[in-house]
């Protein structure tokens, strides 16, 4: 039993740090960027991305890992049980979006990312593409990460 806590904890800081790093991104550091003129913007991407690129590819690794080792733990072979009741079909739909928002997350978003280092200060327009890329993203991604929270919260504890 002491595993399955293990697992637990941290899955859910996992999940937690993941949502709150999207969070950060959103309500600091795109603000903040806003403020600055476009040489100084793309520097401060530059240092800033690649660190928190990485950290959210190792949050969305664990958050994975340890969510398919929980429903492993938990249903053992009855994969049945995701299909039918709230904590299944909460887990199984929270599931999904999380590994999409991964899979978004390591193929999209790091191409983002590896295009930053290509077009800074060389082309302007790309530049600002980037940068509008750069809004849309994230707040996207904060709304499917509180989506799989709240579906996880409610497989924990029951809100629907």
């Amino acid at each position: 039993m002491e595993f399955l806590n293990l697992i637990r904890t941290i899955h859910v800081l996992s999940g937690a740090f993941w949502i709150g790093e999207i969070a950060v991104i959103n309500f600091i550091i795109i603000p903040a960027a806003e403020k600055m003129n476009d040489q100084v913007r793309s520097e401060y991407f530059a240092k800033v991305f690649p660190a928190v690129f990485k950290m959210a590819s190792i949050l969305a690794v664990l958050a994975l890992i340890t969510g398919v080792a929980l429903v492993y733990l938990v249903t053992g072979d009855d994969l049945s049980r995701l299909f039918a009741g709230r904590w299944g079909l909460s887990i199984l739909v929270g599931g999904i979006m999380a590994t999409v928002l991964a899979i978004f997350h390591f193929f999209i978003e790091h191409k983002l990312a590896r295009k930053l280092g290509y077009i800074q200060e060389k082309d302007p327009n790309a530049m600002a593409d980037f940068h509008i890329k750069l809004k849309i993203v994230p707040r996207l991604g904060m709304v499917v990460i509180t989506v799989i929270f709240l579906l996880m919260i409610n497989a924990a504890r029951g809100i629907w």
